[in-house]
């Protein structure tokens, strides 16, 4: 019995799966990206909100966005969003400087009047689109190299396997 179709057959799925890592890994710097743009949504809101609404900092961002709620008003705001988003960096690919970014600008937040709180917002808005503008680049240089890579390690693995 000739075992090369069976050889072959497993070859073609090891490079399958080292197709299958590269985008995996391709994909995770697209969901970060989409984040870091509807941060910046979140961001825009929140700034509407605190301009036009009287109300405390747990409704308006709560009102102002839809990836997370905060709801430990019993705590103090800086406890209670990093409670809410500690999970954001397995959640949506996010790389230790935005998780920096994002926990500085929670920690400030709701501790100024109107104008403070606004001041605040458009500096994390230029941060945030900073990070953005880093999410696309890693896109437009990593993302098909991540394919290739991932291919290419899939085809040695089944060259060297063969």
């Amino acid at each position: 019995m000739n075992a090369l179709p069976l050889k072959l057959f497993g070859a073609a799925l090891l490079s399958l799966s080292g197709l299958l890592g590269g985008c995996y890994f391709s994909r995770r710097l697209a969901v970060r990206r989409k984040f870091l743009a509807d941060f910046g949504v979140f961001i825009s809101n929140l700034e509407t909100a605190i301009r036009y609404r009287s109300a405390d900092i747990f409704t308006l961002v709560n009102s102002s966005q839809e990836l997370f709620e905060i709801s430990e008003t019993n705590l103090p705001f800086e406890t209670a969003w990093e409670l809410g988003t500690s999970d954001f960096s397995k959640r949506f690919c996010l790389s230790s400087q935005d998780c920096a970014l994002l926990k500085e600008f929670g920690s400030q937040l709701g501790k100024t009047d109107a104008e403070g709180q606004i001041m605040h917002l458009e500096m994390y808005q230029t941060l945030f689109s900073e990070q953005r503008a880093c999410a696309e680049e890693d896109i437009k240089n990593k993302s098909k190299l991540y394919k290739t890579m991932g291919l290419f390690v899939g085809v040695s693995t089944a060259l060297m396997m063969i």
